[in-house]
């Protein structure tokens, strides 16, 4: 059985939202403006196969994949629908991103089918919105530090992202790409990507974002959305390297402003970068939400 698959457009963010809401996973893997904004680097496509929504990421080279399907109806006979499709293109069938709550539901639908192999460098990083936005106790002393130190230093203001400002954090971003030699770094070119994608499409996009300007210029922005009922997801953070702070303050500002009704923030993953995982552990997540890769066994 072959499926035919579409490229995703920002068009199809109302179906996606649709299906996304059937059943709240509260992973950064299974949203809409994640999906598009990498949509180049992944070649993201997609089919709805029996009223489930099927997600075909393939990065670069390497063999395509699915993510876990996300609708109503009988989960185990769209999972033998995919292998089918797998099969025929002579792909291994893989679902990649699985939750434990995913994990429990495919073994409950098609038994003793998967192998399920961790993956710590897709785990989802969610901390408690009142830890980022107070910054109580001890554990977050030297956080506390950081933003009174930048406060002291810097005349600052903080505004949040409109349509009209939009262009001005394209130019912020491709700042701190010479900066950081993004030309350089397969990675992160790949990220430049991303993050235009998504502000190019601020308007249909919807999602809610923050700019935290030094004399004016803009140090650092940051952007996000609701991904469930009770948890926000931040895509982006970028901060000027040489504003010692940026980082902190930003992450603060656009919580306490955007985010103090939700209970949860998502910060997504760490892709295994020694760098971005003792960055995100200092902010002492509340979970690591953990991910299988699932393996079919003909």
């Amino acid at each position: 059985m072959m499926i035919d698959l579409k490229n995703i457009t920002v068009d199809d963010k109302a179906l996606f939202d649709r299906y996304f809401a059937i059943k709240q996973y509260g992973i950064c893997d299974l949203n809409f403006t994640n999906l598009f904004m990498w949509r180049e680097t992944y070649s993201v496509r997609y089919a709805v196969v029996d009223d489930f929504l099927c997600i075909f990421p393939q990065f670069q080279k390497d063999s395509p994949f699915v993510l876990m399907p996300v609708g109503c109806g009988d989960l185990g006979a769209v999972v033998h629908k995919l292998a089918a499709h797998f099969k025929a293109q002579g792909n291994p069938f893989v679902i990649k991103g699985v939750t434990e709550g995913m994990k429990n539901e495919l073994m409950e639908r098609v038994p003793g089918k998967f192998i399920f192999e961790e993956d710590r460098n897709i785990f989802d990083y969610v901390y408690l919105s009142a830890d980022l936005i107070e910054l109580k106790g001890k554990k977050f002393h030297a956080k506390r530090n950081h933003i009174n130190k930048f406060k002291s230093m810097y005349d600052y203001t903080y505004e949040p992202l409109t349509a009209e400002r939009v262009d001005e954090c394209a130019a912020a971003a491709l700042k701190w790409c010479v900066k950081r030699n993004c030309e350089e770094d397969q990675g992160l070119g790949w990220e430049k990507i991303a993050i235009l994608n998504a502000l190019h499409n601020f308007d249909k996009l919807k999602f809610k974002g923050g700019i935290l300007r030094v004399d004016g210029k803009i140090a650092a922005f940051t952007f996000g959305e609701r991904l469930t009922d009770n948890m926000a997801v931040v895509h982006v953070e970028k901060g000027d390297p040489d504003i010692r702070g940026s980082y902190a303050v930003i992450n603060q500002m656009f919580c306490e402003r955007e985010w103090r009704h939700m209970k949860y923030v998502n910060r997504e993953e760490d892709m295994g970068l020694p760098g971005l995982r003792k960055a995100k552990l200092s902010y002492r997540p509340v979970t690591l939400v953990e991910k299988y890769t699932a393996k079919w066994q003909e």
